[in-house]
């Protein structure tokens, strides 16, 4: 069967491992031969504010060419387009090498000429790459995949950074030499990243179709909420990001930090953006982007707003942690403003949807480079119209930051308009994001996907289930609406254990559902809700009007816990005499535990010998009725372990031994031995018989029930009757003996 353009669920996966290997060189390469290596350059040249503000915008100016690729390479694999010019962005940078003819004005002239074609070929490789993203991902893990691929990108960007501001603290490649070198190790890094791009998996190709010009996307894209929105909030979070850019030679011009020092703080910028990589991926799949997008702004407003007042004076070190904390909400306004584009992106036209989108990026970017360069040349200004107690406040880039708090503040009422199916409102990601519970949530889940072991699991789901937080609410909801998953019944029993009032009517729907394999553990489940009447009705229905027995018995036992009254009781009585399983007998032995205090249906003690019923079911019932009285030591239950197991032979004689402490037994002790170990049923019965007359607990009517049910042995044929029966009688006769007033 042919292949569709669409990649199998393999196909992605190793598309995924190649992205992320491109994505690790890429980090490197990009390290080196852009970003903060290129306002260095600039700035030895003597650059000015307007050309730094060019640099800061530059990689996103070139989305002005980008109206022309679909045209240019119509037809063309879109995989083997991208990594060509993946080639040709590293290829440019050998002109580089020309800084060590010229110098002044014609260096800072070559190096914008250098670095606007090195994005030119950058930026086309970008629009196909949010292709390429999209291709490789699925609408479940899109999040994660984003944030994994920044992840790897920030990692390897990271750690060439700190070799970089290693190199460059070395004298003697401190200067032109150092960087221009670091360039070319760059170029042969991106070849590697070309090469891994070249292997992901692809059959697209790049469509254009007349007439689609990138006016006629935008008027599209503009008469659409649902599109108009996330542009707009995309486009507006760019530029903020090349307006936090030009912190990089706002501290080597205005603080006079050196080259190593400033690339250091580049490392400090991908820190953060790692972290935000990080959130991005615990929570923007859960919550959705919506929710984070606010807050990240308002967290933004607050930072920039010390950026506008922070002074030369502070030390460099709060400038690192200014640094750190803004380009974290900035990066995670980018990533999920990204995620909430590529939600709605066409499939038919993607390619030439990024580049309408990068297109008028490149536009807004071009002019706010501009702007805040030119906003950054008024220091004057800005120092007349800040002071504080007198003194000067801010600093030479003070009206650069008001301009982001503009934008940011624009981004704020966007995001808060903004519509996102299966987003969390801000007040419940509120709940997930800023609480402890919220956070466990988040651990426990993440935990959960990763976890094989059952053990583990079902402590997670216990854990989860005692996690109130709206999150963990949801995931439980999400669990039992699955018709099959590895952890459907130990959510069930946790909201047993946690009986959850927001996932009753999920619970219940479970619970009658005739099919679900864990029909019978949400109708015990159900039992926790005490004195609920949602949960009463459902289970009475079921009770009446169940398909299976066993589903009308468990439903009995778990009405009888939550009502504990007499108003099912004789309903109860008729059904339990059609049970038929040991399960179902001991559901209903528990629902009349509950129902009926004066304990009426102890006069059925011998019923199962009536209905010739087998040897483990007439034990384990005669167990259960001793559990409920509570009788103490010795338990029945244990005198039954120790003679299905042969262990010790003489089980009966400890038991006796304990018991003489009633005179009936202390008086007859080696004739009781010889009656049960001869089988002489008839001597036995007459002497229980004779322990029961004289026992008076008529001040119990639990006892003086289960007494009557005793005496019926009287009546009963001896034949009937084997040694589960004959132990259960002495060890309830002796019981109610020692009970006894007198």
């Amino acid at each position: 069967m042919p292949k569709t353009k669409y990649l199998s669920e393999a196909e992605k996966k190793l598309g995924r491992k190649h992205m992320y290997r491109q994505e690790l060189y890429n980090g490197v390469a990009y390290s080196l031969l852009g970003d903060t290596l290129v306002y260095l350059l600039a700035i030895s040249f003597g650059a000015g504010n307007i050309a730094l503000g060019y640099i800061s915008s530059a990689s996103y100016i070139a989305g002005i060419v980008l109206p022309f690729v679909p045209q240019m390479f119509q037809g063309r694999n879109h995989i083997k387009v991208q990594s060509l010019v993946w080639v040709l962005r590293g290829m440019v940078c050998l002109l580089y090498l020309g800084f060590f003819v010229i110098s002044g004005d014609f260096a800072v002239l070559l190096l914008l000429v250098v670095y606007t074609l090195f994005n030119i070929f950058r930026m086309i490789g970008i629009a196909l790459n949010d292709s390429t993203l999209k291709n490789i991902s699925s609408v479940s893990n899109r999040g994660k995949v984003v944030a994994n691929v920044n992840a790897a990108y920030q990692s390897s960007s990271i750690v060439v950074r700190v070799l970089t501001a290693l190199f460059l603290g070395i004298q003697r490649f401190s200067g032109l030499v150092g960087l221009v070198a670091l360039q070319m190790v760059g170029l042969v890094v991106n070849l590697l990243a070309s090469r891994e791009m070249s292997l992901i998996p692809s059959r697209s190709t790049i469509v254009y179709k007349k007439g689609r010009t990138v006016m006629v996307l935008l008027k599209e894209a503009m008469g659409s909420v649902t599109f108009r929105r996330r542009l707009i909030l995309r486009w507006i979070s760019t530029a903020v990001a090349v307006i936090f850019g030009l912190t990089t030679p706002f501290l080597r011009i205005e603080l006079g930090l050196s080259n190593s020092v400033v690339v250091l703080y580049s490392v400090t910028l991908g820190v953060s953006v790692m972290a935000a990589s990080y959130i991005s991926k615990q929570f923007s799949d859960r919550l959705g982007s919506r929710p984070l997008v606010f807050f990240s702004t308002l967290f933004s407003l607050f930072f920039f707003m010390v950026w506008v007042l922070i002074t030369k004076t502070v030390s460099p070190t709060w400038y690192f942690i200014l640094g750190f904390f803004t380009n974290f909400f900035v990066s995670l306004i980018s990533l999920l403003t990204y995620r909430l584009v590529a939600q709605v992106m066409p499939d038919e036209e993607t390619v030439a949807f990024n580049s309408m989108v990068n297109f008028v990026i490149a536009i807004i970017a071009f002019g706010v480079g501009i702007l805040s360069g030119f906003l950054a040349d008024k220091a004057d200004i800005a120092r007349a119209l800040f002071t504080l107690d007198g003194r000067p406040a801010g600093n030479g880039y003070t009206l650069v930051f008001l301009f982001a708090i503009v934008l940011t503040s624009i981004e704020t009422l966007v995001a808060s308009r903004l519509q996102e199916l299966g987003a969390y409102s801000s007040q419940a990601a509120a709940q997930v994001i800023f609480s402890m519970h919220g956070l466990r949530a988040v651990s426990m889940i993440e935990k959960l996907e990763h976890t094989s072991d059952p053990a583990k699991r079902r402590f997670l789901m216990l854990s989860l289930g005692e996690n109130l937080n709206n999150l963990a609410t949801s995931e439980l909801r999400s669990i039992l609406a699955s018709p099959f998953s590895p952890n459907k019944l130990e959510a069930v029993r946790a909201l047993a254990d946690r009986p959850r009032k927001s996932l009753l009517d999920d619970l219940i729907m479970v619970a009658r559902d005739d099919d679900s394999y864990v029909q019978l553990d949400a109708i015990a489940a159900l039992g926790s809700y005490r004195k609920d009447e949602k949960a009463k009705e459902a289970l009475v229905n079921l009770m009446l009007h169940g398909r299976w027995s066993s589903v009308r018995s468990m439903a009995s036992k778990s009405l009888a816990r939550i009502t504990e009254s007499t108003e099912y009781l004789s309903l109860v009585n008729e059904l339990s005499h059609s049970a038929k399983h040991i399960d179902e007998v001991i559901d209903y032995l528990i629902a009349k535990r509950f129902m009926d205090k004066s304990g009426s249906f102890y006069q059925e003690f011998f019923l199962s010998i009536e209905q010739g019923r087998s040897a483990t079911f007439r034990q384990t019932r005669y167990a259960v009725i001793a559990s409920f009285l509570k009788f103490g030591s010795p338990r029945l239950a244990l005198l039954y372990e120790h003679m299905n197991m042969g262990v010790p032979k003489d089980f009966l004689s400890p038991f006796l031994t304990e018991a003489r402490d009633l005179n009936h037994i202390d008086m007859y002790y080696e004739e009781v031995l010889h009656y049960f170990n001869e089988h002489r049923w008839e001597e036995l019965r007459a002497f229980c018989l004779d322990i029961l007359a004289s026992s008076d607990v008529s001040f119990d009517p639990c006892f003086e029930n289960l007494k009557i049910g005793l005496l019926r042995a009287q009546e009963m044929d001896i034949g009937l009757f084997d040694e589960q029966d004959m132990l259960a009688m002495l060890y309830f006769s002796y019981s109610l003996g020692k009970n006894s007033k007198n």
